[in-house]
């Protein structure tokens, strides 16, 4: 009896997916604590699920607060805040793992499995190298993020507190995160301000990306100078993901300003009263922000329906894999676009790049955008029961949950704390990932054998 229940507790392990998960879980709630303690408050009698909603909120690196940051938490809170949002952006997992490394230690083969999905990588190999690169990147464009940002910000507040706004916000952005420390009108005051709206894009942009494209944009780039290879040889070479990242981003980025400056144009409460080259800058920055950054610099409310719909849409597809995004990701919305295409043109294979893409990576790119999307309604139907607002103001609190980005059409101070708790879920949801949550709710025994039987052909009318 005793061999048969040490057996059955030594074949239950956490899957990776349960584990990272767990982890992000943890860090929550360890947030939590750190925010209603004395110390992280300038405020008292802040409700504690206010706190595990910013916590929330911090980690999955969405940006969505009841409460207005800089008026409700203190430095110390604030310092919270930020490294919520780093270890959010980057994952805990992947932080431990990183850690270990620095001091000499090494990694089970469990644990890189973790690691490699925390990451989004298809590789173990050269793990270490990649984990080093993570950080010394991360660091890199942070620290250049925030003396740019210092430039305008250390005028204006003073040294010591505009060094820690220009870090705050710099983090916020590279991790996607959309908090920020200045006040109840984000970056509104800065829509006509070049170093904060370029920046803080281009922050967005770097993290966005993902650390996988930018690991081998550097290799390429080793290749072209030290090795002197040719140029267009090595872009040739590119993986078929680094390709398929570069044009998503750029033409979803020139989808969204071209439209938002079209349609946004002659809108007295957005663009109308700017000057052209700011009406061009603020639809840009508001294209690179709505997919996963969160910032505004301009009144989400009182933009027109059509742009409010658009952006829902871009907030549902979010960034690029393996980085700081949110969303279903623009791999899985092209994969699934090429896909229907495929079929509209009765092919067999779906090709990308000259390159054949496996059936396994596209039904896994459908069941992501499925299920995202099957959350995400749940998500609405159950805010349409909790609160009082109009549908729209309802789904695009939802879509933007979901989406880890962060904006709001200032219903977020005003939910119930039902409607809080839904858009936690969806925000936690959002950040692993439909699939890896799915995984993490089954069981972790192992070993169990499942065998497939063959039936026969069924019919089915479709469409």
């Amino acid at each position: 009896m005793s061999n048969r229940f040490y057996i059955a507790k030594k074949q239950i392990k956490l899957r990776p997916a349960q584990q990272i998960a767990l982890s992000f879980l943890f860090v929550i709630l360890v947030g939590t604590f750190l925010l209603a303690l004395p110390i992280s408050t300038k405020v008292s009698g802040v409700p504690l699920l206010d706190h595990f909603f910013i916590a929330t909120s911090a980690v999955c690196v969405t940006g969505l607060t009841p409460l207005v940051t800089v008026d409700t938490y203190t430095v110390f809170g604030q310092t919270v805040i930020i490294l919520l949002m780093q270890v959010g952006g980057l994952g805990l997992m992947t932080l431990i793992a990183i850690f270990l490394l620095a001091i000499g230690g090494k990694l089970a083969h469990r644990e890189k499995m973790v690691v490699a999905e925390a990451t989004n990588i298809s590789s173990m190999s050269g793990l270490g190298s990649f984990l080093g690169f993570i950080i010394g990147y991360t660091l890199f464009f942070e620290l250049i993020g925030m003396l740019i940002l210092s430039l305008v910000f250390v005028p204006e507040f003073g040294l010591a507190t505009g060094l820690f706004k220009a870090l705050f916000i710099s983090v916020s952005a590279f991790c996607n995160a959309g908090f920020d420390n200045l006040g109840a009108l984000s970056l509104q005051p800065y829509v006509s301000n070049v170093i904060v709206n370029l920046t803080v894009s281009s922050l967005i942009i770097m993290g966005g990306l993902g650390f996988s494209v930018w690991f081998d944009l550097t290799k390429s780039a080793n290749s072209i100078f030290k090795h002197h290879q040719a140029v267009k040889r090595v872009v040739q070479h590119l993986q078929v993901h680094v390709k398929l990242v570069f044009f998503m981003t750029i033409a979803l980025i020139l989808g969204g300003w071209l439209f938002l400056f079209v349609v946004e144009f002659s809108n007295p409460a957005s663009l109308g009263s700017l000057g052209f080259f700011d009406k061009l800058m603020a639809s840009y920055f508001q294209s690179v922000t709505l997919r996963t950054a969160g910032f505004s610099t301009l009144n989400i409310a009182a933009l027109y329906p059509a742009s409010q719909l658009l952006m829902m849409a871009f907030m549902f597809i979010g960034g690029s894999p393996g980085g700081t995004a949110g969303g279903i990701k623009t791999t899985t919305f092209a994969l699934v676009v090429l896909m229907v295409v495929t079929e509209l043109l009765n092919r067999d294979n779906i090709t990308l790049y000259k390159r054949n893409i496996g059936r396994d990576i596209t039904r896994r790119a459908l069941t992501v955008m499925v299920l995202s999307f099957t959350v995400v309604f749940t998500g609405m139907l159950l805010l349409s029961m909790t609160e009082k607002a109009d549908f729209l103001v309802i789904a695009f609190e939802a879509f933007s949950a979901i989406g880890t980005v962060g904006l709001s059409m200032g219903i977020t101070p005003d939910l119930t704390n039902l409607g809080k708790i839904v858009i936690i879920v969806l925000m936690f949801v959002g950040r692993i990932g439909p699939i890896a949550v799915a995984f993490s709710l089954r069981t972790g025994r192992i070993g169990k054998k499942s065998v497939e039987v063959a039936y026969p052909a069924g019919q089915v009318i479709v469409g």
